[in-house]
């Protein structure tokens, strides 16, 4: 186990854990009892360069039986529980799940059962896991999907008097530049605060969303593009790289 390093505004100390099977996933320190989350890295799996070695996406060109190894290696390290996860399509729908499975299209999950695993697939997009005393969320959200207010959205979708946000690795202000257009909405929206000339911080804005949902919001710091041995980026890689896994559930890591 390492510490990661995780120096942003809002804060969250974590480190780095390997799972039984071997897969490598990052988890907040000082998350909530009674809730595990799971923010995988690449590193730990089966899959061949450039894919190497983590993925968990069948649409980027790498081997299905490897995929399917790889998921595999995550169930292990998730203590075999069954799973609920979407098809992504950069919205903001939010979907309420009890059984594992596919939930359909959409870009969040919530659930109050307990050893459901809520699960996305990121490459530079942000994903948030949202925890309460009753219920979880998983989020994923690229730029629209902040637009759009989406972890914002899923935040009131969960029960519970005291919600807390973790926002895990994903691309930073360090490494993502927009269009002068894009910048401009995000500033109107967020404020100036969140760009700085065409480079933007999706976590500082959906922090700010989170925060008028009344929402406690932890920041894990860890930027995609900046840690290629740990992340998958698909504005530093190119279309040739892999997706990370992030899930949360109901019950202890």
């Amino acid at each position: 186990m390492r510490r990661a390093d995780t120096q942003t505004e809002y804060g969250a100390p974590s480190a780095v854990y390997t799972a039984r099977g071997g897969a490598v996933y990052v988890a907040p320190q000082g998350a909530p009892e009674g809730a595990g989350i799971y923010f995988f890295t690449r590193l730990g799996g089966v899959s061949e360069p450039p894919y190497d070695s983590l993925n968990v996406s069948k649409k980027v060109g790498d081997s299905i039986g490897a995929v399917d190894e790889n998921l595999s290696l995550i169930r292990k390290a998730m203590d075999l529980r069954p799973a609920a996860w979407i098809r992504q399509v950069a919205g903001d729908s939010v979907v309420r799940v009890s059984e594992p499975g596919f939930a359909g299209e959409a870009d969040a999950l919530v659930t109050s059962a307990p050893d459901l695993c809520l699960s996305v697939a990121v490459a530079d997009c942000v994903p948030v896991a949202l925890v309460s005393e009753l219920e979880v969320g998983m989020v994923h959200s690229g730029w629209r999907g902040t637009l759009a207010g989406v972890s914002g959205k899923a935040a009131h979708r969960l029960g519970g008097s005291r919600i807390r946000a973790y926002i895990g690795p994903s691309i930073r202000r360090c490494c993502y530049e927009v269009s002068e257009e894009l910048a401009a909405t995000f500033a109107t929206e967020f404020g100036d605060e969140v760009v700085t000339g065409r480079k933007l911080s999706l976590q500082q804005a959906i922090g700010l969303d989170l925060e008028r949902a009344g929402v406690e919001v932890n920041d894990l710091g860890l930027c995609s593009g900046c840690r290629p041995d740990l992340f998958y980026s698909h504005r530093k890689q190119g279309p040739l790289t892999g997706r990370n896994l992030a899930s949360v559930v109901i019950g202890p890591r």
